[in-house]
């Protein structure tokens, strides 16, 4: 299993928050050659991501992912042709609006013989329309939900006071999460808040994301990594009780009993798959290398 709780997007051509990367605790970094650059600086930042690809060292052992652009723009099959044949192995399309562009674009690291994990940006109207169809192209392994393009693309207002209208992105929300869970996907989200260093307010919007199934969310300011972290990370006291309560389940079954009592609180199948998961996530946590972090 993957740990994947932040994802950091860093400008390729932003050389200042470049050099603060084997400090920032994000699980993955996201190599951008899209929003974040200018038009006059596209094919620099493609080739500084095609050298990335090529020797990730820089990274310190942790993931990174690279988002072109779409394959629709003036740029985006130059991108996908240039990190297709550096093998990249780990890709964020952006704004996909029908099954049968993903397949092209899965068509383009077929013929160099790359095989990327593919995750798609849910930004559009047109995605969440047909999401279930382009998520069951071959090669994608996760949906990530992108406010603020989102917000752009219905004429939704991306902010309610300090926080992202949630009401507002709620069905794509759910989609997102319906989908990406009957399909086998990981599912993540951008955060974002009004206030950048309102650590309460990032705090709140985080667990709220946890709370709905979202297991990481993509930032573009370091100092909110590790509350992310800690926010999709579970508790101590929750990974004890979930041990107990998959021993103590698993005996009630043995001897016949459908539900066991344990601190107090009911467990029946439900929670005790909960539970499982909840080891998974923490085993998997723990056994994450740190190298490459402070170095």
């Amino acid at each position: 299993m993957k740990v994947r709780r932040t994802y950091m997007e860093v400008p390729p051509m932003d050389e200042r928050k470049w050099a603060k990367i084997p400090d920032m605790p994000a699980d993955v970094f996201l190599a951008d050659m899209e929003d974040s650059v200018p038009p006059d600086l596209k094919r620099e930042a493609r080739e500084k991501v095609v050298g990335l690809i090529e020797d990730p060292s820089f990274f310190g052992g942790r993931e990174f992912i690279c988002r072109p652009n779409n394959i629709n723009t003036e740029w985006g099959r130059e991108d996908l042709e240039a990190i297709a044949a550096a093998k990249a192995p780990f890709v964020m399309y952006p704004k996909p609006r029908t099954a049968a562009e993903v397949r092209e674009v899965k068509r383009i690291f077929d013929r160099h013989g790359a095989t990327p994990e593919i995750m798609l940006l849910v930004e559009t109207p047109e995605t969440v329309l047909r999401l279930e169809e382009i998520a069951q192209v071959p090669g994608v392994c996760g949906l990530m939900v992108g406010p603020g393009d989102l917000a752009l693309e219905t004429g939704m207002s991306l902010f309610d006071g300090n926080e992202v209208f949630t009401d507002g992105f709620l069905y794509a929300r759910s989609k997102t999460i319906m989908v990406a869970r009957a399909l086998k996907l990981e599912a993540a989200e951008g955060l974002l808040v009004a206030n950048l260093k309102d650590s309460d307010l990032v705090r709140r919007v985080a667990t709220r994301s946890a709370l709905m199934g979202f297991t990481g969310n993509m930032m573009f300011y370091p100092p909110q990594i590790e509350l992310i972290n800690e926010c999709h990370t579970p508790s101590l006291e929750r990974v004890q009780w979930a041990r107990k309560a998959v021993e103590a389940y698993d005996q009630a079954v043995a001897a016949g009993q459908g539900a066991v009592t344990v601190d107090g609180r009911a467990v029946t199948v439900h929670q005790y798959g909960e539970a499982k998961e909840v080891i998974r996530f923490a085993d998997a946590i723990e056994g994450m290398a740190t190298v490459g972090v402070g170095s």
